[in-house]
Formats: structure tokens, sequence, C-alpha cells
């Protein structure tokens, strides 16, 4: 009995000395998988907000942080950069953004310099005036001679998207909502190339890519939708000159015409791999003037100055 009333009173004494739990509710918050909170983005950045993780996909599920990562890593790989992202064009959408800059003045490109927008979204905060002829003060950015940009996204507030002054290079360019124009050949030589490699437009009443100086503009890997015309060789500039176009690899839904060109004064259109699904014509001629007038429709197929066959089109 002795030794049973020891074992007895030792046992109370080590429960005794047990501490009590914590009331429910004063834990301590549990820290992120990352350690680092996400930081706070502006709405439509495309970056899962303050205090918000991202839902991990399915798959075995770990008891530690640990796990988790390696899980979610094998599965997918390293996550994709922001600057090389495009849509789905089955989707029709938009890459996704990495924050939205509002421009308070047009941002120039500085002649041989390069800008990667890191896929920000840039406008002027604007509204858009419809097909009222805006200036260069107008653009979102201006490229000087030999300029060249990449990764960015026009956004809708804005009325002139990107104006060129010769020999520019865009890669990976977007634009959410046209408005006048989403990209305008200002100023260039003959002898020189403007070239566009990737990126798209939506939305364009009127022309995509307006083409007002001398020279060549080489589109590559391109997607519009919801368009009136995707190049025009201006028609009725003041100072005209001879015009050529390089389309390849080009994906177009519900347009009015492909391209507008002016074969009295010598344009011609080169096209290939185009995808072309309910655009109403592909290549159209107009008799262009230096007077202001309306430009004459001359014809609408391929011909000398629309250099195409009906094997480089598909629907």
């Amino acid at each position: 009995m002795q030794h049973c009333a020891v074992a007895l009173l030792a046992l109370g004494i080590g429960i005794k000395a047990l501490p009590s739990p914590p009331p429910l509710g004063s834990l301590p918050p549990f820290p992120s998988v990352s350690g680092v909170e996400p930081p706070i983005n502006p709405p439509g950045s495309g970056i899962v907000p303050t205090g918000k993780l991202p839902p991990f996909p399915s798959g075995p599920v770990f008891s530690n942080a640990t796990g988790i990562i390696k899980a979610r890593n094998a599965s997918f790989g390293s996550a994709p950069s922001a600057t090389t992202g495009s849509p789905d064009v089955a989707d029709g959408g938009l890459p996704a953004s990495s924050g939205t800059s509002v421009l308070s003045a047009v941002k120039t490109i500085a002649a041989g310099e390069s800008f990667d927008g890191g896929m920000m979204m840039y406008d002027r905060g604007v509204s858009c005036t419809g097909q009222t002829e805006g200036g260069g003060k107008d653009a979102v950015f201006v490229l000087e001679k030999g300029a060249s940009i990449s990764n960015v996204i026009i956004g809708p507030r804005q009325i002139e998207g990107i104006h060129c002054n010769g020999g520019c290079s865009l890669s990976n360019v977007w634009w959410s909502a046209v408005c006048e124009d989403a990209f305008t050949i200002k100023k260039q030589s003959a002898g020189e190339t403007t070239k566009i490699a990737g990126g798209g437009a939506y939305g364009a009443t009127d022309k995509v890519l307006q083409h007002n100086a001398a020279g060549t503009l080489s589109v590559s890997g391109f997607t519009a939708d919801d368009f009136g015309k995707l190049y025009r060789s201006c028609g009725n500039c003041d100072d005209m000159y001879e015009r050529h176009v390089i389309l390849n690899d080009i994906k177009s839904s519900n347009g009015k015409s492909l391209v507008g060109i002016n074969s009295n004064y010598g344009d011609t259109a080169t096209l290939a791999n185009i995808v072309a699904s309910d655009v109403s014509e592909i290549c159209v001629e107009y008799k262009g003037n230096d007077t202001g007038d309306e430009p004459e429709k001359i014809s609408s197929g391929p011909s000398d100055a629309c250099i195409y066959s009906k094997s480089d089109i598909s629907a």
C-alpha cells in the first residue's frame, strides 16, 4: 500500500506539472509557405492580393510545406517568365499583366535604345476619341530611329498607341483595345524595315497597323481580332511613298480587310501562313492620292501587288 500511495502521488505531481493548453484563438498565425507575404499590386495585375496564396494543384498531400513545394514544382516545373507569356489564341485573351502604369505624358524610347516593359500594362488614363486623328503627344510610346520595345500591353485608356520614327522593333507587344490606330510608322526611309514579332491587338474600329512613311513593315506571329484593317498604307497623306508589307504566320478573325495598299504608288503586300476567320477581304488595292481625298478602291485579291495564293490563306 505504501508503494501504491507513492506512485499515485508522483503521478499527480506529473499531471499537475503539465502546462495548460493555450485558449482557443490565441495561437500565433502559421507562416506562409514562402515566408514572405505577397506584395500589394494594383487591381488587374494578375498577381494574387496580399494575404492570399493561389490554390495548389491536386495531387499527393504532404504533411509539411517542403513536400508541397516539391510536389508543385515536380508537376509544373519552374514558373513561366511573365515577360514571355502569350495567351491561348483559341481563348482570344491577352497575356496576364504584371501591373498597370498610367503615363501622364508620352514615353519616348531614344534612338537605338531598348525598353522591356516586363508585361506591364501602360496607357494614358484618357478616354478614346474614336477616329479623330491624334498626334505624337497623344501616343503611349514614341520609338525613335532604331529603338525597340518588348513585353508591353497597351491598355484601353489612350488615343494613340505606339509611334515609330524609323527602323523600329516590337516584340510581344499587345493592345487590349485599339483606339485611332495601334501602331503607326510616322518616319522611315525607303531602305528601312520595321519589324513586329509576336503580340496582337483587339477591338480596332478601323486600322491596327498604319504605315505613313516609306520603307517596309514586316510582321510575324501576330494575332488580331475584331478590326477594320490589319494593315493600311496611308491612302491620302500629304507625302506619299512606295511602301511594302510582309505578313507571315498571322492569326486574324472578325475583320473587314487584312491589307490595304496603294498599287499606283508601287506598294506591295506579301502574305504567307495566314489564318483569316470571318475576314471579308484579304488584300485590297487602292488608288492613293496626296490631295486628302478618299482613295478609290481598284481591286481585291491576288495580283502583282497583292502577292499570295489561295493556299497561303486558311480559315
